[in-house]
């Protein structure tokens, strides 16, 4: 499907940025199909300056741009902001973002210019979460390339905002976002490395929660509950199962095994 911007966002006139991520040969590309655009690389002046020749770079559009029609949509994202918002205003707000907090003041570096991260931050997080984080942006677009979704424009609406300046606090509905990605990530190797073609991702999803519920850290033990699961298709939650203090890894894994094969006895 065609990606087309829209000219108003909560019906007020909009202005759009392309914001495109690092990729091979990028940044020539980039340069050689820009005619008079306003483009700025997002590291330049940063703490990140030294990366320069990997920066994403960011483009203002004109209305009804060709360029939305050339720029990969894999590898880059849509914002748009209100007329009196500036292209040095959108930058700094980007910028601004490319630096978090996590639980426990540990600071880093956010890739959220990457489609396969701002896939689960900006669509699994909660919307008000999203907008704030969004600051003087009205609305985004992103490729969603979710593990466990198929791949579409997806879009967010903010209400808009000021400037953000302060050092950005991941909420507790982002952090649990970016871990969703990285849980759909462990699934899928699992299941390449097992030759398995399709999934029933919300049942497989359960496993993590599971293990860390009853404290199973060894990677076969969880590795044979995902077979159970994959060869039976029981969800764990659907099980009447309580663990009992004495009970090994091993055990738990065997009893959830018998409750699944009974359940399995029970479908006619």
């Amino acid at each position: 499907m065609m990606l087309v911007l829209d000219s108003h966002c909560n019906d007020v006139a909009v202005n759009w940025f392309a914001l495109v991520n690092d990729y091979h040969n990028m940044h020539a590309e980039v340069y050689e199909r820009i005619s008079g655009h306003l483009v700025e690389p997002l590291y330049l002046s940063t703490s990140v300056e030294s990366l320069l020749n990997r920066s994403p770079l960011l483009i203002a559009l004109y209305e009804q741009d060709p360029m939305t029609n050339i720029l990969p949509k894999e590898h880059t994202l849509y914002f748009s902001a209100p007329l009196n918002v500036s292209f040095d205003v959108a930058l700094a707000q980007l910028r601004n973002r490319l630096h978090i907090q996590f639980s426990g003041n540990r600071r880093g570096l956010f890739h959220y210019y990457c489609s396969s991260v701002a896939s689960y931050f900006f669509e699994r997080s909660d919307t008000i979460d999203t907008g704030k984080w969004l600051g003087c942006f009205s609305s985004l677009y992103f490729y969603r390339q979710t593990y466990s979704d198929l791949a579409k424009w997806s879009k967010v609406v903010s209400e808009g905002g000021e400037l953000a300046s302060n050092l950005w606090l991941l909420t507790e509905s982002q952090e649990n976002a970016l871990n969703d990605k990285y849980h759909e990530n462990e699934i899928v190797q699992w299941a390449t490395e097992n030759n398995i073609k399709e999934l029933n991702w919300q049942k497989q999803k359960m496993v993590h929660l599971f293990c860390s519920q009853h404290q199973i850290t060894d990677p076969q033990i969880s590795s044979r509950l995902r077979h159970l699961i994959q060869r039976y298709d029981v969800a764990l939650n659907d099980l009447n199962f309580h663990s009992k203090s004495h009970q090994t890894s091993e055990n738990i894994v065997e009893h959830i095994e018998y409750l699944m094969s009974r359940e399995n006895a029970y479908v006619y």
